[in-house]
């Protein structure tokens, strides 16, 4: 009986296996779940590999594949302003081809005044280049083109295709220039262009 007893007292070897795997299992799990998740990658290779390398930009914060400094690029040249051509700057023709102004105008503040005057049989297509759209003037008709800055350029076209022959007419008021537009049948004489320097002389092409 002593004996028995005894047995029950000290545990075995087996029991305490048996209670330490009882005690450690619930334990597993947990241990297992509180393990850190793996990071993502925010920046993966396929971003550097093609087609994505030249097509798709790579997120915010990884460094920039093909197609990240091809946008980068063109958003800068989108930025840069071009320097701004001097206006004041009077190109004449070469000796060769130079020729004499059919008038002279006194530009005020840099500006002049073109009154057109149809003479012609014909509605006329005008524009004052970069200033203006193309217009119409009817024949017998006249327009005043205010305040463009010199130098500029004035184009006249008859709308039947007709030839053009421009001559300066003279006027009192200052900074305008007054020009007839009339009917030729020369083709050598045949006129459309009339070109006002920032000096103001008067040439026709």
């Amino acid at each position: 009986m002593y004996q028995l007893n005894c047995w029950k007292k000290t545990p075995g070897i087996l029991q305490i296996i048996t209670g330490s795997l009882l005690i450690a299992l619930p334990t597993v799990p947990l241990v297992a779940s509180a393990a850190p998740a793996p990071t993502l990658n925010s920046c993966p290779g396929i971003y550097y590999e093609e087609p994505f390398n030249t097509n798709v930009r790579v997120p915010q914060g990884c460094p920039p594949n093909a197609a990240n400094q091809r946008l980068n690029q063109q958003e800068l040249g989108q930025n840069i302003v071009p320097p701004a051509r001097p206006t004041n700057v009077t190109q004449p023709p070469l000796p060769e081809r130079r020729q004499t102004p059919i008038a002279t105008v006194m530009p005020m503040a840099g500006k002049v005044s073109v009154k057109l005057t149809n003479s012609t049989n014909s509605p006329i297509s005008y524009q004052a280049i970069g200033h203006t759209e193309s217009r119409m003037l009817a024949r017998g008709a006249e327009i005043v083109l205010q305040n463009l800055p010199t130098p500029v350029t004035v184009t006249m076209v008859r709308v039947d295709g007709g030839l053009l022959k421009v001559k300066p007419m003279s006027s009192s008021e200052e900074g305008m220039l007054s020009v007839s537009i009339d009917e030729t049948s020369n083709f050598d004489g045949n006129q459309g262009v009339l070109r006002i320097q920032a000096d103001g002389q008067v040439f026709l092409n």
